[in-house]
Order: structure tokens, then sequence, then C-alpha cells
């Protein structure tokens, strides 16, 4: 199966799972990336300055076997404080418009087997949760 229709089939059992919709979206130019953009995701609880974003995971033709990495979010998502989440103060443009780049890596393994979507997914959602201890380190 093509990497987008596996996608497209990771997202429906992500919004099976969460509630959040999306859609795929291949690169315009000639090019490995696909991107994936997820609405309305939820945010912590007072974390934040919004309750929600719009969220941007990007991976390539060759997914699942390529692991996905960081995740983009819409500008307006700082700490409550108004200050820049840690290691997420960089603005880079996809698909035409500006995202809140959170360059937060993965330090667990990449597992292509099941639906490597849902744990890139909960690696953000743990992340995220993590970021008043960030703040307070």
């Amino acid at each position: 199966m093509p990497a987008i229709d596996t996608l497209r089939t990771h997202l429906a059992e992500l919004t099976a799972a969460t509630g959040v919709t999306g859609e795929v979206h291949e690169q315009e130019q000639p090019g490995m990336q696909l991107y994936l953009v997820l609405h309305h995701v939820p945010l912590p609880a007072g974390v934040f300055a919004v309750n929600s974003s719009t969220v941007l995971f990007i991976t390539d033709k060759q997914y699942p076997l390529s692991a996905m990495d960081m995740f983009w979010t819409d500008v307006e998502v700082v700490r409550a404080d108004g200050g820049a989440p840690q290691n997420a103060a960089g603005i880079e443009t996809y698909l035409d418009r500006p995202w809140r780049c959170f360059s937060w890596h993965r330090n667990s393994i990449w597992n292509p087997d099941g639906n490597p979507l849902l744990d890139h997914y909960a690696f953000m959602e743990t992340r995220l949760q993590l970021e008043p201890e960030q703040v307070a380190a």
C-alpha cells in the first residue's frame, strides 16, 4: 500500500481513538514529504495560552518505515506566561502558513508495526504535558 494510503488509514484510527480529525497533504513540488494536519488538538489545561491547536506532523513516502520526529503547532501556542515553550521558539513555514516548531526529539525506537502515528501522537501529548517541569528546571 502506498505511504499516503497507509497514513490515511492510520489517521482514521487516530480519529477513532481520540476524536481528533485531520488530513494528509502531499508536497506540491516533486519530493518525498507528506504532511499530516490535525485539527483542534487539545492542549494541557493551564499550561499554554490557548486550549487547542492545529498540529502538523511531517513524514515521507517511506512511511511507516521512516520515523516521525518533532511536531509543529499554531504560532499562538506559547506558555501561559507568554514565553516560548522549551525548544519551540522557531517559526517555520509549511503548507503556505507559519508553524511553531517543537524541536523535541524521540528518545525511543520507532516501531513501524501497528500504527506508529498513534505512538507519535502519544509522544507529542506526553511532551506537551511535561512543559511545566521544563520551565521549573
